[in-house]
């Protein structure tokens, strides 16, 4: 976990912790930016929302996903 590496990063307020996270995803941000889509990604995305179309009742709404993710990270702990 990158918190091990970053062991200061634990002391931070809470602020300070939301600041840290803004200022990575916009760094993220340009960097992404700099580099182009990749295009397996773009690929990938309209292979899903093709199929999303054929039948659209495989999709779960945005709660049960995040249910989902919620329980599977509890089972990781």
């Amino acid at each position: 976990m990158l918190l091990e590496k970053l062991p200061e990063v634990r002391s931070l307020s809470v602020e300070d912790k939301w600041r840290l996270i803004d200022e990575l995803w916009s760094d993220l941000a340009r960097e992404v930016e700099r580099q182009g889509v990749d295009e397996n990604t773009v690929a990938l995305l309209n292979q899903r929302f093709e199929e999303y179309l054929q039948d659209p009742e495989q999709v779960l709404p945005l709660d049960a996903c995040l249910a989902r993710l919620a329980e599977r990270k509890r089972q990781w702990k």
